[in-house]
C-alpha cells in the first residue's frame, strides 16, 4: 500500500497536482460514486448494451472533469479530512443515493415512452411478442421498443444530454461531496414530487398513446357492427391484421408529432433534474 501511495504521489507530482494521495484518493472516489450510479441508470448512455469497462471509463473521465472545481472543498492548510474510515462510507452513500436519485428522475420519461408503446401494442393485440430493452432493463412491446430507441436517438441527436451532464458537473457547486447533508424535517416537498413524477409516466403514456389507441377503438366499433349485421363472420380472427397493420400506420401518422412532444417531455425531465438538485442543496445551506 505504501509502494501505492509512493507512486501516486509521484504520478500526482508529474501532473502538478499538489493534493496528498489520500486527499485524492479520497476526493476522486466520492466524485467517480455519483458519476457511476448515475451513468449507470440512465438509458440513454446504452444500459446492458454498453460494457461495463466503457461506462466506467465515462464516469473517470466526468470525474477528471470536475475534480479541479472541488478543490476548494480540500482543506487550505494540508491538514487531514475530518472524517475517517466510516465517514468516508457514509459520503459514499451519500453520493451514490445522490447519482441514482437523479438518474432515476432522468429515466421517468423514458419510461413514459415506452409505457405508450405498451398501450398501443395491447390495443393492437401483440404483447405476445414482446423484446428486452437492455436501456430499460425490462421486457417492452414492439412499439414500445421502437419508441425507446427513438427517443433515445432524438436525445442525442438535439444534444440534450450535453445540457444533462452539464447540470449533473456544477451540482457539485450545491451539493458538496466532502459534506454530510443536514438531515431536518420537510422530506415531504420532494417525496411528493418524486411520487407525482413517477405516477406521471403512465399518464404521459396514454396521452403519447391516445390517438393510436382511438383509432383502433374506432376499428373495434366497425367490426363490431359487422358482427351485428352478419353474425356468421368470425371478426376477431378478421379484425386481428387489421389492427395490426392500422396500428402501425397510425404510428406512422403521429410521428412528427411524436418527436415534437419528445423534445417537450425533454425539457421537462431537465426541470425536475435542476429541481432534486436544488432540494438536496437545501440540505446544505
Amino acid at each position: 500500500m505504501d509502494e501505492f501511495l509512493k507512486l501516486l504521489e509521484l504520478v500526482l507530482g508529474i501532473f502538478e497536482v499538489g493534493q496528498s494521495p489520500q486527499a485524492f484518493l479520497v476526493l476522486f472516489g466520492l466524485c467517480f460514486a455519483r458519476f457511476v450510479s448515475f451513468v449507470a441508470i440512465v438509458p440513454f448512455f446504452g444500459g446492458a448494451v454498453v460494457p461495463s469497462q466503457v461506462k466506467i471509463a465515462l464516469a473517470t473521465a466526468l470525474v477528471i472533469i470536475t475534480y479541479p472545481s472541488l478543490l476548494p472543498e480540500l482543506p487550505t492548510d494540508g491538514s487531514p479530512l475530518a472524517f475517517g474510515a466510516a465517514g468516508f462510507i457514509g459520503l459514499i452513500a451519500k453520493e451514490a443515493f445522490v447519482g441514482f436519485t437523479l438518474g432515476f428522475v432522468v429515466s421517468l420519461v423514458f419510461e413514459a415512452i415506452q409505457v405508450a408503446g405498451r398501450l398501443a401494442d395491447f390495443q393492437r393485440g401483440s404483447t405476445m411478442s414482446e423484446l428486452f430493452s437492455p436501456q430499460l432493463q425490462e421486457r417492452v412491446s414492439e412499439l414500445g421498443q421502437f419508441n425507446i430507441q427513438l427517443a433515445i436517438a432524438i436525445f442525442l441527436l438535439s444534444g440534450a444530454h450535453m445540457a444533462f451532464i452539464r447540470t449533473l458537473v456544477t451540482s457539485y457547486e450545491y451539493i458538496p461531496a466532502l459534506k454530510f447533508p443536514n438531515i431536518e424535517p420537510g422530506w415531504v416537498p420532494a417525496a411528493e414530487f418524486v411520487t407525482l413524477m413517477t405516477g406521471s409516466v403512465l399518464s404521459l403514456g396514454i396521452q403519447l398513446a391516445l390517438p393510436i389507441v382511438v383509432t383502433l377503438l374506432l376499428t373495434d366499433l366497425f367490426f363490431g357492427l359487422i358482427n351485428r349485421a352478419a353474425p356468421q363472420v368470425n371478426v376477431f380472427f378478421l379484425s386481428m391484421p387489421v389492427k395490426m397493420w392500422l396500428g402501425i400506420f397510425a404510428a406512422l401518422l403521429i410521428l412528427p408529432f411524436m418527436v415534437e412532444r419528445f423534445g417537450d417531455l425533454f425539457e421537462m425531465s431537465h426541470d425536475a433534474f435542476e429541481y432534486m438538485i436544488q432540494f438536496f442543496a437545501k440540505m446544505y445551506r
